[in-house]
């Protein structure tokens, strides 16, 4: 959804409640009623009223609306076009299908009890057609804490929210942030974390894997332009950390088994320490759920790494090594906190295929 630019005749007009829009002279302002659940239809035509600043057409609508009281609004139809609400004090809200036509979402949140108007208009001068306007009530989020794990459902009202997140054991957190109505951003904030993310998850959502200590933590929930609006899901999941799991740098690899890594939550990176005691072969896989790996191994006059080299997004290495002592560098190509499994083989010992990507 893109948010429409308000036509100044809509800015200007409906200020007060109950004044006209800046129309053409002869036009009537009537306004049809629209009560909550129940379904208009109207039509954009010729004979509609015109907007003096961009030519468009619309038609009018009032909507009673508690104080507090959060409306969801749905355009669909062959109109393209776009929605704006105005109480007394003026402009509430406003949407457009903009470039993708279609359906238009928006959301709102009544600050005073009243009659609200809502204007269906084209979205341009050229714009004409019936449509299908629809108005519900949306049971915002309570303001309780999450505790661990859960979902939280709320509505973004075009300005930044906060939740809180309260952490009792330790582990890996995935925090996804989902919306269909606009680009999301989440943060995550609190004991040392402050992390943030656009499209880590799927599409144009947000997800935010970390490892968290018992605490309390702010979830930050904002659209990528200031003005955005419209539903979204918070999903928290919590993971139990693996034994051994280790968090700090220069720890030597064993000849050939596996190790269980976290990523540093700075640059998305661990180094290790291989001792090579014969030459030979030797593999390296680094496998994760959470990142997209990539090894680097030097030493001795050797260098060699790999982004996609095994399954997935897993990266792996293949090297006939030398006896001696090599920097093995795992990171995750986003540069972020990630827990990885590094599985070590020399000699041509066998090392089984294990399914990786996110």
């Amino acid at each position: 959804m893109r948010i429409a630019a308000i036509p100044l005749a809509l800015a200007v007009g409906l200020v007060v409640a109950g004044c006209g829009m800046n129309t053409a002279s002869g036009q009537n302002d009537k306004a049809s009623t629209l009560s909550l659940d129940k379904p208009v239809a109207g039509e954009i035509t010729s004979r509609s009223g015109t907007n003096y600043n961009d030519g468009s057409r619309y038609q009018l609508f009032t909507l009673d609306v508690k104080e507090k009281q959060l409306i969801e609004l749905k355009l669909a139809g062959a109109l393209d076009g776009a929605l704006a609400v105005f109480n007394d004090q003026g402009l509430v809200a406003s949407g457009s299908s903009g470039e993708e036509a279609g359906t238009v979402d928006l959301t709102f949140r009544a600050d005073t009890a009243g009659k609200y108007r809502v204007a269906v208009s084209g979205d341009g001068a050229s714009a004409y057609g019936p449509f299908r306007l629809q108005a519900a009530e949306l049971v915002p989020y309570d303001g309780k804490p999450l505790v661990g794990a859960g979902d939280i459902t709320d509505v973004l009202t075009g300005r930044p929210q906060q939740y809180t997140l309260q952490v009792e054991k330790q582990g890996m957190y995935q925090i996804d942030l989902g919306s269909t109505a606009f680009d999301t951003v989440l943060t995550v904030n609190g004991n040392g974390v402050e992390v943030e993310d656009d499209d880590g998850g799927d599409r144009t959502n947000s997800r935010v894997s970390t490892m968290l200590d018992p605490g309390t933590y702010t979830l930050g929930v904002r659209g990528i332009e200031s003005n955005d609006s419209g539903l979204f899901r918070i999903n928290v999941r919590q993971s139990a950390l693996p034994e051994g799991l280790v968090t700090r740098d220069g720890t030597t690899l064993p000849a050939s088994g596996k190790v269980d890594v976290l990523l540093g939550r700075e640059d998305g990176t661990r180094t290790f320490v291989l001792a090579v005691a014969r030459a030979g072969k030797v593999r390296l896989d680094a496998i994760s759920r959470q990142v997209d790996t990539t090894l680097e191994v030097s030493g001795n006059g050797v260098s060699f790494e790999d982004d996609d080299g095994g399954q997935g997004t897993n990266a792996r290495l293949e090297m006939d090594l030398a006896p001696g002592r090599y920097e093995v560098r795992v990171a995750a190509l986003e540069g972020r906190e990630g827990l990885v499994e590094l599985r070590v083989s020399t000699g041509g010992a066998a090392v089984q295929e294990v399914g990786g990507g996110r």
